[in-house]
């Protein structure tokens, strides 16, 4: 067994002297010294401690390895803790059927790294169900890394808790000042060949629209597509202009579906008035990511709602697929009158369900699986799993790590993003803190990126007040959440698209809003405004 007693002790004598703060680190120095925490590495591999873990694998990091065990990080980490652990990740696209098959089996791993809020019934029920157990002692006694950071930041300890203040994973946290990486993005070159100016208004957004079609040639100026997985993905940007979310949404603490409300009937008709136009992609209902994509580097669209990393990233080329004459700026997600702040913004919350792991009721050694992944929390950890090992994939330039050529201009050609993948876990959410600023600076390594960045997060703090928090839902809340919206969604994803195309007469709009009564949406509404109560009351 890790004698994690004299971890513990030089984690406590380090943290006098340790460079980087685990409360912030955003700032500070890396370089190694013999003050820093740092995990016992005298167990013989031999006598290892074993356990397994149960993970969706990243679609980026499934490119370049076939499981989490291939990546540096683990195992250097093995190395420190003398902790072995054995991976297995369902097939890719297959994760939510073979989650729901391994709870079922019963034939549990000792950790599953899943968004537990998504259980039926959510985590409280999950524990009742014998499928993972409560933290709170365990994080208490045996992850001081992690319980220091949430005394000092109480707010993401309720993000993780349940109704009843149950910590039922070792959350992925992300920490800096920006918290949204997606928004509108625009032909910088077509906007400096027409002369125009970045759009802040609708009308603003319509007039340059026009100046694409009619001077461009451009044959679906504006491209999008309904989200039918996550409507709250606001992947058209458009409808919080009217004051309104596409799904559930906050008005002054008050619970309300977009799709219910006039400003999303003013949505509509401003719509229609595109297609109408020939401004909005014609196929918008039944396109996907390639397709906009495709789009966008052809010319036949200008204007589309991107991503900082994935989206500038393929459009502008990065490294030697480099497109000098193409450029794409960022864009403020637009306002109905200039000089207002946009509120509906497509922010993640600190605390990321998706990468965040809970301990089952196989484990046998739950006290040296939650100290295994303290670890990450620690500013050793923190640093192996955000810049990996340094000298190999980072070196310290003055206290800044600045990720070496093998993740930059690694060999294989790779974008950076998949370089990463092979020796950390920086650029998706895990355990541990995920965002530090200076991961940022350089996963971005385009001006545009940087910029984008900027220019969305601005107003983020806006999305608070319109964002439902991470409510966890009852069994039965769970069951009828599940049936109502099943068929509210449904029903709604084919009726905007025949608003929008003009099929359905806006005037029957009244008539969409009592249907949506019939499947029972204001009994849903109450159900999420009861989960959000409860969710105020957390301590």
């Amino acid at each position: 067994m890790i004698n994690m007693k004299s971890f513990t002790i030089k984690f406590l004598a380090s943290l006098l002297l340790t460079c980087v703060s685990i409360v912030g680190l955003s700032t500070g120095c890396t370089k190694q010294d013999s003050s820093r925490e740092s995990a016992p590495s005298s167990v013989n591999r031999s006598d290892r401690i074993g356990y397994t873990y149960w993970s969706p694998l990243n679609p980026n990091a499934a490119s370049v390895v076939q499981h989490l065990g291939d990546v540096e990080m683990y195992k250097v980490i093995e190395e420190r803790t003398g902790i072995h652990i054995e991976f297995s990740h369902p097939p890719q696209g297959d994760e939510k059927e073979q989650f729901n098959l391994l709870i079922a089996s019963r034939d549990l791993p000792d950790m599953i790294e899943y968004d537990w809020l998504s259980y039926p019934g959510g985590p409280e029920k999950a524990i009742h169900d014998g499928v993972i157990i409560k933290l709170n002692d365990l994080i208490d006694q045996h992850a001081p890394n992690l319980k220091k950071y949430l005394s000092n930041n109480p707010q993401i300890a309720k993000e993780f808790s349940t109704d009843s203040g149950t910590m039922y994973v070792i959350p992925s946290i992300g920490i800096g000042k920006v918290n949204t990486f997606s928004g509108p993005l625009i032909r910088k070159d077509w906007l400096d060949e027409l002369g125009l100016a970045v759009p802040e208004t609708l009308e603003d957004w319509t007039e340059m629209l026009r100046a694409f079609k009619e001077k461009k040639g451009a044959t679906a100026p504006y491209t999008t597509y309904i989200d039918k997985v996550d409507p709250n993905k606001l992947n058209d940007f458009i409808v919080g202009a009217f004051g309104v979310g596409r799904d559930f949404y906050l008005d002054n603490g008050e619970v309300k579906y977009g799709p219910m409300e006039s400003g999303f009937k003013e949505y509509l008709i401003f719509l229609r008035s595109w297609y109408r136009e020939g401004l909005i992609d014609p196929d918008f209902g039944a396109i996907d990511r390639k397709t906009i994509d495709a789009r966008m580097l052809s010319g036949k669209s200008g204007a589309v709602f991107g991503f900082a990393g994935s989206s500038i990233g393929v459009y502008m080329g990065i490294g030697s697929k480099k497109n000098e004459d193409y450029n794409i700026i960022a864009a403020q997600y637009p306002v109905l009158k200039r000089g207002e702040e946009p509120r509906f913004i497509n922010r993640a919350n600190k605390y990321r369900a998706t990468g965040s792991t809970a301990i089952t009721t196989a484990n046998k050694n739950p006290q040296e699986a939650v100290e295994w992944l303290d670890y990450l929390f620690s500013n050793e950890g923190h640093m192996l799993k955000n810049f990996g090992v340094e000298g190999l994939t980072y070196t310290n330039e003055n206290g800044y790590p600045k990720y070496t050529d093998l993740i930059m201009k690694n060999p294989d050609k790779l974008a950076v993003s998949l370089a990463m993948t092979k020796y950390l876990r920086a650029n998706y959410p895990s355990p541990g803190f995920v965002n530090d600023a200076r991961y940022l600076e350089q996963f971005y390594e385009l001006e545009q990126q940087k910029e984008a960045i900027q220019v969305w997060g601005e107003f983020e703090k806006n999305a608070e007040r319109v964002i439902l928090p991470l409510v966890s839902a009852t069994k039965e809340e769970s069951e009828h959440l599940a049936k109502i919206m099943a068929e509210v969604r449904t029903y709604g994803d084919e009726m905007y698209t025949k608003f929008i195309l003009g099929e359905e007469p806006i005037e029957n709009f009244n008539q969409f809003v009592n249907q949506l009564k019939k499947m029972n949406i204001e009994k849903a509404i109450q159900l999420q405004q009861a989960a959000v109560e409860r969710y105020n009351k957390r301590s």
